[in-house]
């Protein structure tokens, strides 16, 4: 008998050990990331190594930040051809050369702007996706248990697998 409790006791420190926390995304109001673990605040390499177990979701994740920083970098380079374009076009005279200068220049500076916004939205699911499919397996890693059940017949260890 205190074989059996001392089995139960390891595994049970054992589940405790393996627990780990949530990972939930939330963005600010200018759509930098925010990461919480469990409700506190934590930065993506954080984030990163409690992914370390579930290899797919760390990649994805990994990726998907990355695909993320990329995108909001060709945004603001987006924003800035749109702004150095329309002060250029104010100091200028106003000429149909000049116009279709400023033209051109928002072209690009919008073609640049979709880019950015596709690839940082790609990035968004990547990241996304790594987070569900981490919380996921980690919730369905803890049901891997090992549990006593009794009944008035006979007693013994269950595995769930």
């Amino acid at each position: 008998m205190r074989k059996i409790f001392y089995l139960l006791l390891f595994f049970g420190m054992l589940n405790e050990l393996k627990a780990q926390g949530t990972v939930t995304l939330k963005e600010n109001i200018f759509n930098n990331n925010r990461f919480k673990i469990d409700g506190q605040e934590a930065k993506a390499p954080e984030v990163a190594r409690l992914m370390a177990n579930f290899e797919s979701s760390q990649k994805n994740f990994m990726e998907g930040h990355k695909q993320m920083r990329i995108g909001s970098g060709i945004l603001i380079l987006a924003t800035g051809v749109g702004v150095a374009g329309l002060i250029d076009y104010l100091n200028s005279n106003g000429t149909q050369e000049d116009v279709n200068t400023y033209l051109l220049i928002s072209g690009i500076g919008m073609g640049t702007g979709i880019i950015g916004g596709a690839i940082r939205g790609k990035g968004k699911k990547r990241v996304e996706t790594g987070i569900s499919e981490y919380n996921y397996l980690k919730d369905r890693s803890d049901l891997n248990q090992v549990s006593l059940q009794v009944s008035p017949a006979k007693f013994g260890l269950v595995f769930n697998f």
